[in-house]
């Protein structure tokens, strides 16, 4: 996996994307979660649409990573939202409820408003 900063916006909305397959591979053995690399320690108190329109397939250690990930910014007053996400990713989604706990939106239109307070 690959994550990118695509943009920092004026209402304090973070833009990133993912590019690639998310598997065991992708998480360091130090526990350090991937966003904290690309936006620093205060990741989780920021606001983040994370594009996953180019990840064609995750594994149950990706589905661990949204689920902690989510935790994290609720617990630091953040929020993360999920959107543009492939049809086999969002199968696997749906399957397992991860909707439940993680944010998803079906595009960043959507994934906007969630961020901004409007009701998912």
């Amino acid at each position: 996996m690959k994550l990118t900063l695509v943009s920092i916006e004026k209402e304090g909305i973070i833009r990133a994307a993912t590019d690639g397959n998310i598997t065991a591979g992708d998480f360091s053995a130090d526990g350090k979660n991937p966003l904290e690399t690309l936006l620093g320690l205060t990741w989780s108190s920021t606001r983040v649409l994370l594009d996953f329109s180019k990840t064609a397939y995750i594994d149950s250690s990706a589905i661990g990573w949204l689920i902690g990930t989510s935790r994290a910014f609720r617990d630091a007053g953040g929020t993360f939202v999920i959107h543009s996400i492939q049809p086999a990713v969002r199968q696997i989604l749906e399957v397992l409820r991860v909707g439940q706990v993680v944010p998803t939106a079906s595009d960043e239109a959507a994934a906007r408003k969630i961020a901004m307070g409007a009701p998912a």
